[in-house]
């Protein structure tokens, strides 16, 4: 079974949304995956109010959520981690260099995704390695520049839809380029 896990910062917005509607989509389509979601600095905090009502909206429950800080064994255990920010991506490669391969902005990966392909059932390893073709790696990924989620905490409602608009055709192509 694939296992996903979604990062952002504190584990209450933009990796809820981010994993929620990732396990929405794949579900639709029919794939069998684990999705998880933790945050770099978690604290427990619930998801944000917009969150659940935005998620809500599709009949997707995520009023019980609490943030989960990421460990080095929900890393070892992903085959594929998505982050909404560059930083994070940085955060985890320097953590645990081996997972920087699987390790990408949610824009970042349907962006490769797009130029390589899906994985058209393909073992993740070999479509990773695909996708890592020509892409900055090491200190060069310092300097790189990669699409990010915008954190929508403390915006204005417009800025909450658009954000989850985004996350929600990302996560959707997404979904089917893992197919």
């Amino acid at each position: 079974m694939l296992s996903v896990l979604c990062v952002c910062t504190y584990n209450r917005t933009r990796s809820v949304m981010m994993a929620a509607l990732l396990e929405h989509h794949l579900r639709h389509i029919g794939l069998d995956a684990e999705v998880a979601s933790a945050g770099t600095r978690a604290d427990g905090g619930l998801a944000t109010a917009e969150t659940v009502k935005l998620l809500g909206n599709l009949d997707i429950d995520v009023s019980g959520h609490h943030g989960s800080p990421i460990s080095d064994a929900r890393l070892e255990r992903a085959d594929l981690v998505i982050t909404a920010e560059h930083g994070h991506v940085i955060t985890i490669g320097a953590r645990r260099p081996d997972a920087f391969a699987r390790t990408f902005t949610l824009p970042e990966i349907v962006d490769h995704s797009r130029r390589v392909g899906g994985r058209l059932g393909g073992p993740v390893d070999d479509w990773l390695e695909l996708l890592n073709e020509g892409r900055q790696a090491g200190f060069h990924y310092l300097d790189a520049t990669v699409g990010e989620i915008v954190d929508p905490t403390g915006e204005a409602w417009r800025t909450w839809q658009t954000v989850f608009d985004q996350v929600n055709d990302l996560t959707r192509a997404l979904s089917q380029a893992l197919t």
